[in-house]
């Protein structure tokens, strides 16, 4: 783990001095492997300028992938390109969709600056989902209170067993009584 920090801190250097409009984070997040994961922050036209976003997934599979000795932490970096504008669907497939060096991922008009907490954020979003748990505990929740009808008198009429299935005649008082409300 400890190369790992030596390649990122050289990667970020090379990156920032050579796109000077864009700004670079770096997170290596552990979640029973190591999860390698590139911010890159700037426009939809500074990502698209010259293919940028190419040359720096080029850059992440020379100076950083080919460094990594373990070859589960070696295909799982991940390149989040973060514009702060709209970014064109074209361009946002043939980012996503390049399966040179890493996974990618487009996030646009992202309003702010890239903090910890947003940095977590995104990394939730996209890769770990480990906000799930918090999901479906709070699905459930909502799921298990007793629904409580609007019109009670309409729902009286249904029955609370399934009386009614194959019983056309049943089901035709069912709705005669629907429709006298």
């Amino acid at each position: 783990m400890e190369n790992y920090l030596i390649y990122k801190e050289d990667l970020l250097k090379d990156l920032s001095s050579r796109f000077d409009t864009l700004n670079f984070k770096f997170v290596i997040e552990k979640i029973g492997i190591n999860i390698s994961v590139l911010f890159v922050h700037g426009t939809s036209k500074s990502f698209q300028e010259s293919d940028t976003w190419e040359k720096i997934s080029g850059e992440i599979a020379l100076k950083y992938q080919s460094k990594i000795d373990n070859i589960v932490d070696k295909w799982n970096i991940y390149i989040i390109y973060v514009a702060v504008d709209h970014v064109s669907k074209e361009l946002k497939n043939k980012i996503e969709n390049n399966r040179f060096s890493s996974r990618k991922i487009v996030e646009d008009n992202f309003d702010g600056v890239l903090t910890n907490g947003k940095l977590n954020a995104l990394i939730i979003k996209h890769i770990s989902n480990t906000d799930l748990i918090k999901v479906i505990e709070e699905t459930n929740i909502i799921t298990q209170k007793k629904y409580s009808p609007v019109n009670e008198k309409l729902w009286k009429l249904i029955p609370d067993d399934e009386s009614i299935i194959g019983d056309p005649m049943r089901q035709k008082q069912i709705i005669e009584s629907i429709k006298k409300l």
